[in-house]
């Protein structure tokens, strides 16, 4: 049900013919487990699986992006895994789908593999963001108070531009912040929607969950409980195809 909810709501979010892939792999090419794969795609094709990680309440999941298109960066291939050891207590704490859904964005193309071919991420490691025109005019409607003209990526893990979240103590409880916790609701906001609209996904807007930009002090304060910091795993290039034909 959570990777079905998830699915439905992108599907209407976001629409893209990436063009024609032919998938030719064989199996495990990509992540154990994975069928070998001799089909046709015009756009992602995702997998998602519940293997060992490790061990609970740590790592809750990942996602590998295993192929990228050499003319749009935007992928054709991912791969989601859950942990094994978490998936019973993330659907008891009702946080099961939050995570898929944010893990399907960084499937999706939320990641710096997408975004920073594009000249989108900038600002060096203390002060990273994101510079797409849709996502910074969002970001400007629901977060006034904040004097930056760019979006503020995540700064706290060393990555700079390379850190494929929204800064935790800027944007407080939306989609794509590193953090969970158990009162969130990971509102997939305008902002995201127009992230995915600089990278070259047609977006419906209307899809949006209500969200303002809301900074983590003073009443706001919250203490996240489990970390996704590290829910992305770009330690092997992904491939870089070109489709065969025009779309």
């Amino acid at each position: 049900m959570a990777v079905s909810a998830a699915v439905a709501k992108w599907t209407r979010a976001l629409s893209k013919d990436l063009g024609k892939f032919d998938l030719n792999s064989p199996a495990g090419q990509c992540f154990v487990g994975e069928p070998a794969l001799h089909e046709t795609h015009h756009n992602l094709l995702l997998f998602v699986s519940i293997q060992e990680i490790d061990g609970p309440s740590s790592q809750l999941a990942f996602t590998q992006v295993c192929g990228v298109s050499g003319r749009d960066t935007l992928p054709f291939l991912s791969h989601i895994r859950l942990d094994r050891a978490d998936v019973d207590s993330m659907q008891a704490r009702g946080i099961l789908r939050l995570v898929v859904m944010h893990e399907m964005g960084h499937a999706l193309g939320f990641n710096p593999t997408s975004y920073l071919p594009k000249g989108l991420g900038g600002g060096g490691t203390n002060d990273p963001v994101f510079q797409g025109a849709v996502a910074r005019s969002e970001f400007a409607k629901h977060g006034a108070w904040y004097t930056g003209a760019t979006v503020p990526l995540e700064d706290r893990s060393g990555q700079g531009p390379r850190d494929p979240h929204w800064r935790f103590d800027v944007f407080g409880d939306e989609l794509m912040i590193p953090v969970v916790g158990r009162d969130f609701k990971l509102p997939l906001s305008s902002i995201t929607l127009g992230f995915f609209e600089d990278i070259g996904y047609n977006v419906d807007f209307a899809v949006a969950d209500p969200y303002e930009v809301a900074p983590l002090f003073g009443a706001n304060r919250v203490v996240p409980e489990w970390d996704l910091r590290r829910d992305l795993n770009m330690t092997s290039p992904p491939v870089f195809l070109s489709p065969t034909i025009d779309r």
